[in-house]
Formats: structure tokens, sequence, C-alpha cells
């Protein structure tokens, strides 16, 4: 079975937009209501870090490090 070139349009056309609404729905930087923010890790606040981390001692605890590579 081949795909035709307006056949190969339409399954683009569905592509972008399931990436848009990819985009719009998972692609923020908000953290859901009730969550704290999401923080950003540099020299200055990994002091800050280990002292929230340390205070949740009753809690499950998980730091986990993402990089764009």
């Amino acid at each position: 079975m081949t795909v035709n070139r307006r056949g190969w349009i339409a399954i683009a056309l569905v592509a972008v937009v399931l990436a848009a609404l990819a985009q719009r729905q998972f692609g923020t930087h908000n953290s859901p209501p009730g969550q704290p923010p999401l923080a950003n890790l540099e020299a200055g606040s990994l002091d800050m870090l280990r002292a929230e981390f340390n205070r949740a001692t009753d809690e499950a605890r998980v730091i986990l490090l993402l990089a764009p590579t």
C-alpha cells in the first residue's frame, strides 16, 4: 500500500497539529497548583536546595537532574 502526495500532506498536517497541541499542554514551565514552583540550580542556590532537602526527612525525596543533551 503506497501513500500518495495528498496522503503525505495529510499525515504531515496531523503531525504538526499534534505537536502544537503537545507544546501547548506540556511545554510550559508552570508547576501544578499546590506544588512548589520549579527551581533552577545554580552555584548560589545549592545551599538552599540542601536545606530544603534535609528539612523534609519524613517525606519521600527525589532529585531529578535533566540536561538538554
